[in-house]
């Protein structure tokens, strides 16, 4: 008695026979490639295909964004026998050693010979209440968040307000206010303020900025060196 074969298995010995009889077909079939352009070696996913690898179909990074510089700044660390180890660059003319070597005074502001932070004696800025001082441009970028300066308080307590203007903005009509430095009396004061150098524009590029102080209602104050801080460390 014959035994009977079921159509599922007369389909896969047809199945198997075609195969097997397409392949010796082809002379030169490679069942495995390797090299350049196949397989998970040198080619497709490793670092010599179009995939995943370091070859052409890799996309390039974008080159880093070169930081802004000014140019022909010095910087040192004033006060770093303060506790403040940062590194500035000095607002020229701020050591008022002559005239007003570059800066505008308006409303009584005048050089006067005191004692200094420094225990010398020598001229600072006298700035009397409503009485204002324009710095000349400072380069700055991005990068410089804030600025310290001297005030003094030979005439009692007072405040200096502080703010910025920057050329071909809309501060360099109306300046931006900054800060407030409070002077005590007697004594000389650190004091520190914003340089917010966004209002001269979000790009990455170096802009001219001129610092403004003026005399506050509660008296008398002197300015003594103006420094920039550049963020460096």
């Amino acid at each position: 008695m014959r035994s009977k074969t079921s159509p599922r298995s007369h389909f896969q010995t047809l199945l198997c026979a075609c195969t097997t009889a397409s392949l010796l077909a082809l002379p030169n079939v490679a069942l495995a490639q390797s090299g350049p352009t196949g397989g998970y070696g040198n080619g497709g996913y490793g670092n010599g295909g179009h995939g995943w690898g370091n070859g052409p179909g890799t996309p390039t990074p974008p080159a880093p964004k070169t930081p802004a510089v000014c140019e022909g700044q010095v910087f040192s660390q004033p006060f770093a026998e303060y506790g403040d180890n940062r590194t500035y660059t000095q607002v020229a003319g701020s050591e008022f050693n002559s005239a007003s070597e570059g800066w505008t005074l308006s409303g009584g502001a005048k050089l006067t010979s005191v004692t200094r932070p420094n225990g010398s004696t020598g001229s600072v800025l006298y700035l009397p209440s409503g009485a204002k001082a324009v710095s000349p441009q400072t380069c700055v970028t991005l990068g410089y968040p804030r600025a310290r300066a001297w005030v003094g308080g030979s005439y009692g307590s007072a405040d200096v307000n502080v703010f910025v203007s920057y050329a071909g903005t809309a501060s360099a009509i109306a300046p931006h206010e900054v800060g407030v430095i409070r002077s005590r009396h007697g004594s000389w004061t650190l004091g520190e303020f914003g340089v917010q150098p966004a209002l001269g524009g979000l790009e990455e590029a170096p802009r001219e900025v001129s610092f403004v102080f003026e005399g506050g209602r509660r008296g008398a104050t002197e300015l003594y060196q103006v420094w920039v801080d550049p963020r460096m460390r």
